[in-house]
């Protein structure tokens, strides 16, 4: 490498390239990664495989929930780094909410028992859910309506102030008063009723992103055959909780960009701003941006460059360094990268063939304990799920071989951080 080169990087403000040796890195998370499915082949009930440690290598061992069949699963996390998931009931179709519980003693999983969140009057069930943290750290969930397209919306209701009378002593008294203070208290409803944000767009996918302040964004496909139209929604205030509270249905899509052929990937860039990508007009990735960071207005259209070849499936992420992070797979099942490094000025490295997937399925992305990327698919033609790392932290380099998590039987699933990992050592 020249001197010219080398310079040019070191000049790079917040370089994405690692420094110092591979122990050393500037990244680090307590939390290990889990993925939560409909096991096919246990009649339908959810399972789990983790990491058994934080950066620990995957196995093919998959551990049942309950004993209840599903149809429809969502996958999250609580404020407190818990794993959550929604779920839909097969027999019953109502919706439940379950979370991970205090370990055993001996460190073993345990989950706590199902929350019925019922269905919404008129609704017969979903086609899809989803699930994320408000701004006030609660879990909300997200339906779309299987048979009208229609967006429904329930939350865990916050903490009420009440009021408490107490004694206490004044400082230099020896008799106590009577006083009053407000306090926080846990809601007498845990849960919201559920709430429709509008018929008049219906829509058939939707992915969930947070503004930096933590409001919820929505971005949703409609129902088009192909070429389909975009859609996003946000939430106006941190508080949010009647549908008066949001912007309303706003389309982006343009002559320019194209209908959407994928299902739209949303992510934080460094500066705070939230980026929607889709695979668009001539099967390449397009890109819409907040402008400026939390508003509801948005930038035109950018194609950060083509790869040659049609796509077929798209993720995003960041990576330790706060750059975005797309993985797209081909007609052809080429598994392509591309990482932003400054998202003022709209840089990307390009993009570059970092494998082949061995079918086609859906793909999600999410980062290790230290930093390191992991892509997962599930194989649509075997039910197989398969995962691919990043070499080293922000490396543009990935591991050869895909690690095989499941061989058949993965349905819908679900990838998460376990900020509460068991105790090792």
């Amino acid at each position: 490498m020249s001197d010219a080169e080398r310079t040019e990087i070191e000049l790079e403000e917040e370089a994405f390239l690692p420094q110092g040796a591979p122990g050393e890195t500037p990244f680090a998370e307590l939390s290990r990664l889990m993925v939560i499915a409909i096991d096919v082949n246990a009649d339908d009930t959810l399972s789990w495989n983790a990491q058994p440690a934080p950066n620990g290598a995957w196995t093919t061992q998959w551990t049942r929930i309950n004993d209840t069949a599903y149809s429809v699963l969502a996958t999250g996390a609580t404020s407190d780094g818990r794993v959550a998931m929604a779920a839909q009931a097969k027999a019953s179709a109502e919706v439940q909410y379950i979370d991970e519980a205090p370990a055993a003693p001996d460190g073993a999983q345990r989950w706590n028992a199902p929350v019925s969140l019922g269905l919404p009057a008129g609704c017969s069930g979903f086609a899809q859910l989803a699930m994320t943290i408000n701004a006030g750290g609660r879990v909300a969930v997200f339906g779309v309506d299987d048979a009208t397209g229609a967006v429904w919306w329930i939350y865990q209701n916050p903490d009420r102030i009440v009021e408490k009378t107490i004694e206490q002593v004044p400082p230099g008294q020896t008799e106590p008063i009577t006083i009053t203070v407000h306090e926080a208290a846990p809601p007498e409803t845990p849960w919201s009723d559920w709430q429709s944000l509008g018929t008049d767009t219906p829509v058939s996918r939707i992915t969930l992103g947070n503004n930096a302040d933590g409001r919820v964004l929505i971005a949703a496909i409609g129902t088009e055959a192909e070429n389909k139209k975009i859609y996003v929604n946000q939430q106006k205030t941190d508080v949010s909780l009647k549908v008066a509270d949001w912007t309303g249905w706003q389309r982006l899509d343009t002559s320019a960009s194209g209908g959407a052929a994928s299902a739209p990937t949303v992510v934080l860039d460094h500066e705070g701003a939230v980026n929607i990508f889709m695979i668009g007009a001539l099967a390449q990735v397009v890109q819409i941006r907040q402008q400026p960071a939390g508003a509801t207005t948005w930038s035109t259209w950018a194609r950060l460059g083509m790869t040659g070849v049609p796509l077929v499936a798209l993720t995003s992420s960041f990576n330790a360094a706060s750059h975005i992070v797309l993985v797209a797979i081909d007609e052809n099942k080429g598994v392509h990268g591309n990482v932003q490094i400054d998202p003022a000025f709209q840089q990307w490295i390009g993009w570059e063939q970092i494998g082949v997937a061995s079918g086609f399925g859906e793909i999600a992305m999410d980062y290790n304990a230290d930093g390191r990327l992991t892509l997962f698919q599930r194989v649509d033609a075997n039910a197989d799920l398969q995962c691919l790392s990043q070499y080293t932290i922000d490396s543009t380099s990935w591991e050869v071989g895909w690690d095989t998590l499941a061989k058949s039987g993965i349905g819908t699933f679900g990838v998460v951080r376990d900020l509460t990992p068991p105790k090792t050592g």
